[in-house]
């Protein structure tokens, strides 16, 4: 947790969250406020990237920005998350991606 928010919560519940928005504002009856809800969940989630990228510490092996709580206790089933080396410059370039496909679609999607 970084600034008593669960930042790597936030960029996987808020895509999914704006995408039950888009959902709710129905078909291509209201096409152009669904690209808005979709615009503004895409520039959350690299919002909320960004603290992450610049806090993330490369000298260390160990996890980060680790989040854990006790989901299912009958079960034993555990929320944790966490970002290593690896995973963090895959984090901001999946939210980066978002944003931009979101931002270069008019009415064609691109795929390079």
């Amino acid at each position: 947790m970084l600034f008593g928010l669960p930042l790597l919560s936030l960029i996987i519940w808020l895509p999914i969250v704006a995408g039950i928005g888009v959902l709710a504002t129905g078909a291509d009856r209201n096409a152009q406020a669904a690209r808005w809800i979709a615009l503004a969940g895409a520039i959350a989630g690299f919002l909320v990237a960004i603290p992450l990228y610049t806090r993330f510490d490369p000298l260390t092996n160990a996890m980060q920005f680790v989040e854990y709580s006790a989901w299912i206790e009958r079960f034993n089933i555990h929320y944790h998350l966490g970002v290593d080396g690896i995973a963090m410059p895959l984090i901001l370039l999946n939210c980066f991606i978002t944003y931009t496909v979101r931002f270069n679609s008019s009415n064609t999607l691109y795929i390079i």
